[in-house]
């Protein structure tokens, strides 16, 4: 073990290196790949907690691809990590026992053990899930920080159709967050137009740079926001604000009350500056306008994080890994740590090479038009999905199989959009509705008024909305199919966009005909249609800003003593007021297709026992690979109230319901609270998580496992109705919903529909897990 702690440096020539055939250097990359996520969620070392990992991944990947062998290889690797984590051994040769005198520190060292403990993925914003150094203080824990946003306003109605630009200044302190300017374009009725956040292009540079936005005001529009934020850790200075609006083809400036940050040096007057976490000063030691900029920079809190649950590994504990290419690492799990360091120390003059090294090697900005860009995003995405992904008993990912498959496309892609459908490719496998990935080649969300469906095995117009005046007619109607889309069969686009679209089969299916005539505002489409029975025509249209709407009553009388409720516009305050005659009500329909409007506490006059049910499930992380898991489990507790509904239910329901949505479902479906009618749900239930790779891209995905009420899998099967419901065409054509006619002959019936059985469960479905 001494050769261990005080092994020598290996200084390796980084300038000419011989070709290494291709899949020797996807091994080198899988194997170094799989080493990070083992060091960077699992070892506690200090080091290993607060180096950048972005760069050390870009720069670590141009490192030890070129390895000839595997005894150049291991080289490399330990010159990489041992720095970080100096009581890491990588080599070839098996172990059976860690040496751990290596780990002991004298005896007079007051210490206390630092390990980690994950409550699902800690990595982003959500306030559920938490990943904690316990006996460490919180900046060294994995944390996605949020936003520090600066922001102000003017009235738009003035500058209604004109041009306007917005410029600013703007440097950072380099450490990992990203400086943004951003502005959003505020149009009647609550509706978002033109709107730009730098996304595709953050600020990290450290000297100031003029930066830019032009754009046009909508013609409906009210207010113009616009400022400056720090996007995660680290700090970001603004100066010298300017927005102008063109008239007559000349800009003219709009005054700013203190644009420049001058009027005080205690805070920024005129300027809303309350993100919590984010400390925001006036200062005047950096500043290209007059005397003072704003400076955000994030909170450091340095309470001490203690153990989140009672599993931890025990001082001694380790894993031993085999990474492939003939390399094993054996990774302690537990390291003592005194006020100042874990034991052992590693060399610090590496450390600072390393450092030094990946500092000149990674850009200032991540571009994934930059090979190595997609090598750390992909390496990322794989271990996060690989160590805290809940689902991989009861999905069959094959996820070991994906890391050197997408290694090996990241490394022959060029683009952007090559790079992003790559991550949409990669994160299908999971199978989860929750799961997307954004980034700045995402598809803009402008389309044509239209709903679509699937009838028949066809893409068949379901709706067109008339009721927005600033979104001009479009000559298509309901049962319309559509046969071609700018020239490529409907069904063959529908199917390409399924393939990057992770969940269900139901759920891929609604994603992708809600995404399949997105494109660029007042780009063209080319639409072949067809009505049944009539000749194919041609219809050519512009994508323009357009979101549905509902114009008819949340709660309407249907007559017959009958009531319908929109589960998805309803409010709760308006289901209680309706509470009275409800409860005299023969027949209710519940249309839950869509998602909830926080209402569930409907469910409560449905039921008629306690529910104390557990069906969802926080997974305990202490060991990689998703090993030795337990879980913290939880439900909501329903208790029955009155006035209880007491005629006949119904709940549509089908595979654009989901999360929430299946949460209310469970309920209806494990007491037979109702028939349910229609499709399958969409399968993807559980609070989202997410985590942001290099380049700007955002991954999400469900956090926690969530069960069925009885135990059985929910995760891409989603909650099935009691009566099947397959829309046809020629009920579309004829504007008959099909999901409401089942409905309306269920509750007028004599008879007790499937489902609608009085018998209820007394006792809670005990799952363990």
């Amino acid at each position: 073990m001494k050769n261990l702690l005080s092994l020598v440096l290996i200084v390796l020539p980084f300038t000419v290196f011989p070709q290494v055939p291709g899949q020797q250097k996807i091994n080198n990359l899988a194997t170094f790949g799989r080493l990070y996520g083992y060091v960077r969620y699992f070892h506690p070392s200090d080091v290993a907690a607060t180096i950048n990992w972005d760069r050390f991944l870009y720069y670590g990947a141009k490192t030890v691809e070129t390895a000839k062998n595997r005894q150049e290889l291991e080289k490399k690797l330990n010159f990489l990590f041992n720095p970080i984590a100096p009581s890491v051994i990588i080599s070839a040769r098996p172990a059976f026992q860690f040496p751990q005198n290596a780990l002991t520190p004298p005896a007079e060292t007051q210490v206390q053990d630092i390990y980690w403990q994950h409550y699902g993925f800690g990595g982003s914003n959500n306030q559920l899930y938490k990943s904690v150094r316990v006996n460490r203080s919180s900046p060294d824990n994995i944390k996605s920080h949020g936003f520090g946003t600066a922001t102000r306003g003017i009235d738009a109605v003035p500058y209604r159709g004109k041009r306007f630009r917005l410029r600013s200044m703007i440097k950072t302190d380099g450490s990992g967050g990203s400086g943004q300017m951003w502005v959003r374009v505020d149009r009647d009725g609550n509706k978002m137009g033109f709107f730009d956040n730098m996304d595709s292009r953050p600020v990290t540079k450290t000297q100031w740079g003029r930066y830019e936005t032009t754009g046009t005001v909508d013609k409906d529009a009210m207010a113009i926001a616009f400022g400056v934020f720090l996007s995660g850790k680290g700090k970001v200075w603004a100066d010298n604000f300017i927005l102008e609006f063109e008239d007559q083809g000349k800009w003219k400036v709009h005054e700013l009350k203190n644009s420049s940050f001058e009027t005080s040096a205690a805070k920024a007057e005129d300027w809303n500056t309350a993100s919590p976490g984010y400390i925001y000063e006036v200062v005047d030691d950096a500043a290209t306008d007059g005397k003072r900029s704003l400076l955000i920079r994030n909170k450091i809190n340095e309470t001490i994080d203690t153990a989140i649950y009672k599993q931890r590994p025990a001082f001694g504990d380790f894993l031993q890994k085999d990474l492939g290419s003939g390399i094993l690492v054996m990774i302690p799990l537990v390291l003592k740590g005194s006020s100042t360091h874990t034991y052992p120390v590693g060399d610090s003059t590496a450390l600072k090479a390393i450092q030094s090294a990946m500092n000149a090697s990674s850009p200032q900005q991540f571009n994934p038009s930059d090979p190595y860009v997609r090598l750390a995003g992909v390496i990322t995405t794989w271990n996060i999905f690989k160590h805290f992904y809940p689902y991989h008993d009861e999905i069959e990912t094959r996820w070991d199989e994906q890391l050197p498959a997408s290694l090996t496309t990241a490394s022959t892609i060029k683009t952007g959009k090559e790079y992003l459908i790559l991550l949409q490719q990669l994160t299908e496998k999971l199978a989860d509705g929750h799961v997307s990935v954004s980034g700045p080649e995402s598809p803009e969300w402008f389309t044509i008024p239209v709903a679509l469906t699937l009838a028949e095995e066809k893409i068949v117009i379901d709706k067109v909305y008339h009721n927005d005046k600033t979104i001009p007619e479009v000559p298509l109607k309901p049962g319309d199919v559509v046969l071609k889309v700018n020239g490529k069969p409907a069904l063959d686009a529908l199917d390409e966009l399924r393939s990057r679209i992770s969940g269900s089969k139901q759920w891929k299916t609604d994603v992708a005909l809600r995404q399949l005539f997105l494109g660029k505002q007042d780009s063209e489409i080319r639409l072949v249609v067809q009505q049944v029975g009539q000749a194919e025509r041609e219809v050519v249209l512009k994508r323009a800003p357009f979101s549905s709407t509902n114009d008819k009553e949340a709660i309407r009388y249907l007559g017959d003593d009958n009531y319908y409720i929109d589960i998805s516009t309803a409010s709760m305050d308006s289901i209680r007021a309706a509470l009275p005659n409800l409860s005299k009500a023969k027949g209710i329909i519940c249309d839950l297709r869509g998602y909830p409007k926080g209402n569930h506490e409907l469910i409560n006059h449905l039921l008629t026992v306690k529910d104390t049910n557990k069906w969802m499930f926080v997974p305990r992380i202490s060991y990689p690979d998703y090993e030795k898991v337990s879980f913290d489990s939880m439900g909501w507790d329903m208790k029955p109230k009155e006035p209880h509904l007491s005629g006949k239910v119904v709940f549509l329901t089908g595979g654009g319901a989901i999360s929430y949505a299946e949460s209310y479902m469970s309920f209806i479906k494990q007491y037979k609270l109702a028939t349910i009618v229609g499709q399958p749900t969409a399968g993807a239930n559980g609070n989202v998580n997410m985590f942001r790779l290099p380049g700007n891209y955002i991954v999400r995905f469900t956090g926690m496992k969530v069960r069925q009420q009885d135990g059985s899998q929910l995760q891409a099967k989603g909650i099935q109705p009691d009566i099947l419901v397959e829309q046809t065409i020629k009920a579309i054509s004829e504007g008959r919903d099909e999901y409401m006619e089942k409905a309306l002959e269920i509750i007028s019936s004599s008879k007790t529909a499937p489902g609608n059985s009085i018998h209820f469960m007394d006792s809670p479905v005990k799952q363990k897990f």
